[in-house]
């Protein structure tokens, strides 16, 4: 393990390392280097990647954005459903919301009210 020196040493900040490894099966040397902006890392030389998590993340959303899309664009009651649990999560989230506001007022006061009273409690 060592500290990569140079302009691609930092990524906002953060400490870039390189790691040296070698082969199990054949006994050369692999290094890679952390990489911060993806919490992840980059192959350097020696290996391959076999699977990449943020690759495959990204073309699962894009294929169920794509099916979503063309599941309303065949079916007018399928788009009017997703419309409909789309506003009631809508009003649900503004109704959560609310709620939080309430209990921070409540506690706004409440804490004023302990300091408004000269010390007796």
């Amino acid at each position: 393990k060592e500290p990569v020196r140079g302009d691609k040493g930092k990524y906002l900040g953060i400490q870039r390392f390189r790691f040296y490894i070698k082969c199990s099966v054949c006994s050369r040397p692999i290094t890679f280097l952390t990489d911060p902006e993806n919490a992840d890392y980059e192959m350097e030389n020696g290996g391959t990647r076999t699977y990449e998590v943020h690759k495959d993340k990204k073309k699962t959303e894009e294929n169920f954005e794509t099916e979503k899309a063309e599941e309303e664009g065949a079916d007018a009651m399928k788009a009017l459903e997703n419309r409909v649990l789309a506003s009631q999560r809508e009003v649900a989230d503004l109704d959560n919301l609310d709620e939080i506001k309430a209990m921070n007022l409540m506690h706004l006061r409440m804490m004023a009210g302990k300091s408004g009273n000269g010390g007796r409690g």
